[in-house]
């Protein structure tokens, strides 16, 4: 498939700002990943390049052209992955050469390593601005209104990558690519200097090659971005279905696992939050899945809405189970809801389950993860991993302005937060069904290898990854379970005949009268075992509940929201050991089929007799920083990837300790000089240190009277250090490398353990490296000597 990516050339400094700073440090910070290598956000982008092609648009439409609608390139809000909907998909912009700084810096960055840390990689590539607001009156400046902004440096080259939902024709191109060519600023601050870029849209072809797709920009033919709707929609329906239809639902026999990986961030809007935050569940509702299968099913040119559709995807012959987290280490299980009867004590690092004993006078609190694998004595729990990024819709009517005005403005955009998992996180979910549908299942889908989820979907969020774990086929569900994160054999019941059931996912029930109700189907679940409803007597609950939601993509409509029993909550029933035995039968099938409504999005899974008798004692975190495998070294010869970066951060840390190094300076000098005197020093800083020292030796007698005068007292801990101000810069301007050569040797140790990597790091420090650490210096001291 042919690789596309818009890439972006910043001709000056950059804020690409990420909506928050750092206290002391800077007001206003740009988006940053977790190694500190710059970000340009993927919704910024397609919002900017969506602005810039209506302006092609709107002049091609001067010249007699019916361009392509914007919507039906970038979407609208709303839409989903049918006809009318956005054709592209926009990742977030990476450095060029970031793929291979990545595995560098991971090894580098490792808790266990710490040779680099992320503000090292934020230095190298940005820089800080001081900006003050000036009184128009008295022409000086404002007080408190001094602010700190972060900047990328100008020339660094970002990729970001380019999908088609379907394969683009040369209209779709020829309009991205003009739209793109006309993508010239970006970032805040655009009218003060900042922001200039040149933007392409590139091919890249299969040696890795770039191949500009903007042919109109050098010929003086006007090419065609008109309406074609051949690329733009889905395929059309022919041929017979490729499964006959089948009616009857059974309980579920088999099971298909599958793998969902997040190669962006993700988000999965819950039911929390206020109307400008978005706040993210923690695992992939099974009707992501389901309608990713449905939608990839119907693209098909082969496939229609048959009774094989209907079976599969409507009636519940496929049951999409929910992703939740997947273990990091070696055994990669898919985890489960930690149960709400599990608690911690407050006092002391103890846990407990309230069906195995509830303690008197000793207080106990909820755990603060979610997810977890239970054994006997042992919880083991993983946090899913989130982060919050903050964007803002333009105001809708004066297309000039490029920025909200505010909710109190009418039509004037907003300024929100979305809460999203972070990439590069696994999720592990399962298909259950009959073997024939889930063979059919892997049939239908052989192709589908990226999967978009929750919202944003076509710029920043939502990109994965999608493999079988079963490559061998459906494994019969009777011999495995769903899940491992239980023990993997069914328990005996207690000696009081006690019956617990664990929600695995959020239970949907209705009351008598059909409506939506937070109850447990004590009716349903009679009837599975064979009992009387009234011979269920609940002796002990343990639960929460949540709001299920979501979204009608082909209806572009809102789901109804649904109170529901969330996962984790438990019900204990006492039945009597006699009953439960004759029972064991209807008990297995209780858990392979569930309870509850909308069993094919994979809601109303259960466990049952799964725990109350693992006398758990402890919790274990799986994502212990202190457990983590240290990365693999990069190859030697792979050096080169870094150096420049490495070579950019011994200098910042030279420097920092130049500074510090004239603090213990200024410390030891008496009589200092008249501050004329060191403005004419800080004068010779800025130029070349050879003219410098001709300068320094054309002094008048006073004035080099001043400066050997100025003694420094011995003790300072710098072995090279002269005994007056006069010999430092003449020693300095002449020898750099005597000031900077030990601080260089050990910043180069302490990145790098190899010898003959050291050297070749070593080597890349210039002279003028050098110079730019004694300049530094330098100056630094004479600041402090001004303040004295």
């Amino acid at each position: 498939m042919t690789n596309y990516v818009l890439e972006i050339v910043l001709k000056s400094p950059l804020t690409s700002a990420a909506g928050e700073g750092r206290v002391g440090l800077v007001d206003r910070d740009v988006a940053f990943d977790e190694m500190g290598l710059p970000i340009l956000p993927g919704r910024r982008l397609k919002g900017l390049w969506r602005e810039a092609y209506r302006d092609i648009a709107d002049a091609w439409q001067q010249c007699g052209q019916t361009p392509t609608p914007v919507d039906q390139i970038f979407g609208s809000s709303g839409q989903g992955p049918d006809s009318d909907s956005a054709s592209i998909y926009v990742a977030n912009a990476e450095l060029k050469e970031a793929p291979s700084l990545k595995e560098w810096l991971q090894y580098l960055q490792h808790q266990k390593i710490q040779k680099l840390h992320a503000d090292d990689v934020v230095q190298y590539y940005a820089n800080v601005r001081a900006q003050t607001a000036i009184n128009r009156c008295t022409g000086s400046a404002e007080e408190n209104s001094l602010r700190l902004t972060r900047t990328l440096k100008s020339n660094l080259v970002f990729y970001a990558s380019v999908r088609f939902v379907n394969e683009p024709n040369q209209e779709l191109i020829n309009a991205l690519a003009l739209g793109a060519a006309a993508l010239r600023y970006m970032g805040t601050a655009r009218t003060r200097g900042l922001g200039k870029v040149k933007c392409r849209l590139l091919e890249l072809k299969q040696n890795g090659q770039p191949c500009d797709l903007a042919p109109a920009l050098n010929q003086n033919t006007l090419p065609s971005i008109s309406v074609s709707g051949s690329s733009l929609s889905i395929r059309s329906s022919t041929g017979s279905p490729t499964a006959a239809a089948r009616s009857g639902l059974k309980v579920p026999t088999h099971i298909l696992r599958y793998r969902l990986i997040l190669t962006a961030a993700a988000v999965i809007p819950g039911s929390d939050g206020d109307p400008n935050i978005v706040v993210t569940r923690q695992d992939i509702p099974g009707s992501h899945l389901w309608g990713a299968a449905a939608w990839h099913y119907l693209n098909q040119g082969n496939h229609k809405p048959d009774n094989a559709f209907r079976h599969a995807f409507l009636d519940g012959g496929l049951r999409f189970l929910a992703a939740y987290p997947e273990t990091t280490d070696t055994q990669s299980q898919r985890l489960t809801p930690i149960p709400h009867s599990i608690r911690q004590f407050k006092d002391t690092e103890g846990m407990i389950d309230f069906i195995e004993w509830i303690p008197e006078n000793t207080p106990t609190k909820r755990l603060d993860r979610r997810y977890a694998k239970i054994s006997s004595g042992f919880l083991e729990t993983q946090a899913v991993k989130t982060e919050r990024n903050y964007h803002h819709a333009r105001t809708s009517k004066n297309r000039r302005i490029g920025r909200a005005l505010g909710a109190e403005v009418p039509d004037g955009g907003a300024f929100f937060t979305y809460e999203a998992i972070q990439t590069g996180q696994s999720f592990q979910g399962a298909v259950l069904g009959s073997k024939r549908d889930l063979v059919d299942l892997k049939t239908w889908l052989q192709n589908l290898k990226t999967v978009s989820i929750g919202r944003s979907r076509s710029a920043q969020y939502g990109e994965t990854e999608f493999e079988w774990i079963d490559d061998a086929g459906p494994l019969e569900l009777r011999g495995l379970v769903e899940w491992e994160g239980f023990n993997t054999q069914q328990t005996e019941p207690n000696s009081n005949g006690s019956l617990t059931i664990t929600t695995l996912s959020p239970l949907l029930t209705i009351n008598d009268n059909g409506h939506p109700d937070v109850r447990f189907p004590n009716q349903e679940l009679a009837n599975t075992l064979g009992l009387n409803a009234s011979a269920l007597k609940l002796s002990a609950s343990y639960t929460r509940t949540e709001m299920i939601g979501g979204y009608h993509t082909h209806l572009r409509l809102p789901r109804q929201q649904w109170p529901a029993i969330a996962a984790g909550s438990v019900f204990v029933f006492e039945l009597g050991s006699d009953i439960i035995e004759k029972c064991e039968e209807h008990l297995v099938q209780l858990e392979h089929d569930g309870l509850g409504l909308r069993k094919g999005e994979g809601y109303g899974r259960i466990a049952v007799n799964r725990h109350g008798h693992l006398e758990i004692q402890t919790e274990q975190q799986l994502d212990d920083p202190d457990k983590a495998n240290v990365p693999n070294k990069p190859e030697a010869e792979r050096l080169e990837d870094i150096l420049e970066l490495l070579q950019g951060v011994v200098r910042t840390r030279c420097i920092t300790e130049m500074q510090e190094m004239a603090q213990t300076v200024a410390n030891r000098i008496q009589n200092p000089p008249s501050n004329s005197l060191l403005g004419r020093l800080r004068l010779f800083l800025q130029q070349d240190p050879a003219i410098a020292v001709e300068h320094l030796d054309n002094l008048r007698k006073p004035a080099k009277d001043g400066l050997m005068n100025c003694r420094i007292t011995s003790g300072s801990g710098i072995s090279w250090l002269p005994n007056t101000l006069y010999a430092l810069f003449e020693k300095t301007w002449k020898e750099p490398g005597t000031l900077t050569e030990a601080c260089i040797s050990e910043q180069v140790r302490n990145l790098l353990t190899d010898t003959n990597q050291q050297e070749r790091l070593t080597t890349l420090l210039v002279e003028d490296d050098r110079k730019a650490m004694c300049t530094a210096f330098l100056n630094h001291l004479l600041t402090l000597l001004y303040r004295r």
